[in-house]
């Protein structure tokens, strides 16, 4: 198995990779696969793993489980499913998180439970290979921490990587099980030796800053920041607090000992469908300790967009809503299932689900693409649109259903990761994209249906000058060079139907030849 996923690998490094939009099926699953994450190694960048829930044959039924993969070479081939462990034989599992720690040890949280009677909780499991093996998970909730409350609901997992004494803190926000009914409350958890042991649970929500008794499900969304602050953005509706609904920041820089409190939004805007995915996410620059970010659905236009506030004074003020997708405004178009991600150098990328070109308004019978953002002013300002997914998917009623409430993207660079799902095979799977954010170009992607492109290069790798071969209609056309994070390293007009590149300026490593709207990867030795 090894050598076969070796050669795999190794053919899949030659192999070719159209700049046109190019989208990977790594779930496979043969009914069902939905809410995936991804979590990229800060110190092997091109060590990413991906996560979602899939079904499996479990206790003499199929059963949801939390199912991970991991990728070596930026995501261009990735390892075998690896499978999380079921408590129970009766369990099911939901709503994993990832993150790594600044010494490249990944964790992942997520729900083992029965409905009915309830039993279960939130686990988290290590990974010291780079999410090539899990160890045995241990418990960090427990269904019973709050009585009648069962908090285990949407574990969102942190880590602290600043260099303050806070640094290494896990964190997990909860809120309680969707049968639950209101008043209800967010919660979290700290964890100071990777995982194993937790503090007390407690309430995000406090003081004048309450939830309050009518917002059922008040999930929190975590953050930490460069300077060692433990951040959640939950809403909340208490008209003696604010007469408007809100959104509130929770900052504390105590490992949640004490918070501090700051209202990020608060506005009366319609009620949105409630089929739509209304999750909304909290950032923290890593390159700056003062600059946060706050995306959510909103309807706030008229139909669902997706809204940006940021922050610049680490979440005591907060901007005016900024809408995100640039569609026509209140044209009945629905966008949802926000996520978002900084890069290192403090660049925003949002993604989303996107039906701008379907042909029905709101939610039911729209088709859906995702789509991409970028920001180059922590938020005040974004870039033109461009799509993620390389074909429009049609509308299926699976995705009223629980289970593909969000999609996931990481940013390095100019490089964009995502994930998501969708039913373009007539069933719910797993979909990953890599993507230059600056050109819309796809690069370093495996191609499941062996297609080739119109163009020849060799030798490939090269010790020196490349060949090209192309065909009559290239002649004219530009050529470009580009390294591996998208940056233009030379160009030329195609004169002629074979000619020759010059690697001479060229350092060791992976390039990509790119001839209009095409593009190979090429390798100097």
């Amino acid at each position: 198995m090894n050598k076969f996923l070796f050669c795999l690998s190794f053919l899949i490094s030659l192999h070719v990779a159209k700049s046109q939009t190019t989208n990977t099926n790594i779930s496979n699953g043969i009914v069902f696969d939905g809410e995936p994450y991804l979590a990229i190694n800060p110190t092997n960048p091109q060590n990413l793993v991906a996560a979602w829930m899939g079904l499996k044959f479990s206790g003499g039924a199929f059963r949801v489980a939390i199912k991970t993969r991991a990728s070596f070479d930026g995501g261009n081939s990735w390892s075998a499913v690896k499978t999380l462990p079921h408590f129970s034989t009766s369990f099911g599992s939901a709503d994993e998180s990832m993150v790594f720690d600044k010494n490249g040890l990944l964790y992942l949280a997520y729900i083992d439970y029965r409905q009915l009677p309830d039993s279960g909780g939130i686990y988290v499991a290590r990974s010291l290979n780079g999410g090539l093996n899990w160890d045995t998970p241990s418990k960090a909730f427990d269904a019973y921490d709050v009585p009648n409350k069962r908090p285990f609901d949407r574990p969102w997992l942190v880590v602290d990587q600043s260099d303050t004494p806070n640094a290494g803190t896990l964190y997990i926000t909860s809120k309680p099980a969707p049968w639950v009914f209101p008043p209800n409350r967010n919660y979290f958890k700290a964890s100071s030796d990777g995982g194993h042991n937790w503090t007390p649970i407690a309430n995000v929500d406090g003081g004048t800053h309450l939830v309050g008794n009518l917002i059922a499900q008040p999930m929190a969304a975590p953050a930490t920041t460069r300077n060692g602050k433990f951040c959640a953005v939950y809403p909340s509706y208490v008209v003696s607090q604010n007469t408007l609904p809100a959104f509130y920041l929770a900052s504390s820089k105590n490992k949640g000992q004490t918070f501090d409190y700051s209202t990020v939004m608060a506005a009366a805007t319609m009620p949105m469908d409630t089929n739509f995915k209304n999750g909304y996410r909290l950032l923290a620059n890593p390159a700056d300790s003062n600059q946060m970010a706050f995306f959510l659905p909103s309807m706030m236009n008229g139909d669902a967009d997706i809204l940006a506030l940021h922050s610049n004074n680490g979440g005591q003020t907060w901007s005016s809503p900024v809408r995100v997708n640039d569609d026509p405004v209140a044209n009945g178009k629905a966008q949802d299932m926000v996520w978002a991600a900084y890069n290192g150098q403090g660049k925003l990328a949002v993604t989303w689900r996107d039906r701008r070109d379907a042909n029905a308004n709101g939610f039911w019978n729209a088709g859906y693409d995702f789509y991409y953002a970028t920001s180059s002013d922590n938020g005040q300002t974004f870039s033109k649109n461009q799509k993620l997914s390389s074909q429009f998917v049609s509308f299926d009623s699976v995705l009223i259903q629980s289970g593909n409430d969000f999609m996931s993207c990481t940013y390095l660079a100019d490089t964009l990761y995502t994930l998501w799902g969708d039913t373009r095979t007539g069933r719910m799977n797993i979909y990953f994209s890599k993507t230059i954010a600056s050109s819309n170009m796809n690069v370093g992607t495996i191609l499941l249906n062996g297609e080739a492109a119109p163009w020849e290069i060799y030798p490939n790798p090269t010790p020196g000058d490349l060949n090209i071969s192309v065909g009559t209609e290239w002649l004219g056309q530009e050529m470009w060079v580009l390294d591996m994070h998208g940056r233009i390293i030379q160009r030329e007009k195609i004169l002629q139907p074979v000619f020759q590149v010059s690697t001479a300026r060229l350092l060791p490593g992976s390039y990509i030849l790119r001839i209009g709207m095409e593009t190979q990867k090429f390798v100097k030795e």
